[in-house]
């Protein structure tokens, strides 16, 4: 069993609760089994109440990530399986958001083990430690 797993959101301020607790929900349906979850998004959305409400329907607690340690750890994440995207980049002004944000959550030796899916202007992925995974 993972000790955790790190939910990378991003998304649109459109976004409604629903959507992105049963996008999160669904992914976790599908990953190991593990022992907790948080929700990492960037600061700038922690405090909506569509994610807030999100995080209450899973049981789950949302996690502000550090803008400006995020922006300059963006080529690592990179080089670690975050996909870039010209529209998050156009819309956020970083390269990648939820498998960005997974991968900082999930700490230094994270790997995705979800890779983003997006749908109804909610994006999501999961990472979890590397030698939990026996990778």
């Amino acid at each position: 069993m993972l000790s955790a797993i790190a939910i990378g959101i991003g998304a649109a301020t459109s976004a409604r609760a629903e959507d992105i607790s049963a996008l999160a929900q669904a992914m976790l349906e599908e990953a190991p089994p593990y022992a907790k979850a948080r929700i990492f998004t960037l600061a700038r959305k922690a405090r909506t109440p569509a994610l807030r409400d999100a995080a209450a329907r899973l049981g789950v607690e949302v996690v502000a990530l550090d803008e400006a340690e995020f922006s300059a750890r963006q080529t690592e994440f990179l080089a670690r399986g975050a996909k870039a995207s010209a529209l998050v980049q156009e819309k956020t002004g970083f390269a990648s958001v939820a498998e960005a944000a997974a991968l900082m959550g999930g700490g230094p030796n994270a790997v995705l083990i979800a890779p983003r899916r997006a749908q109804n202007s909610v994006t999501c992925a999961l990472a979890a430690p590397a030698d939990e995974l026996n990778i």
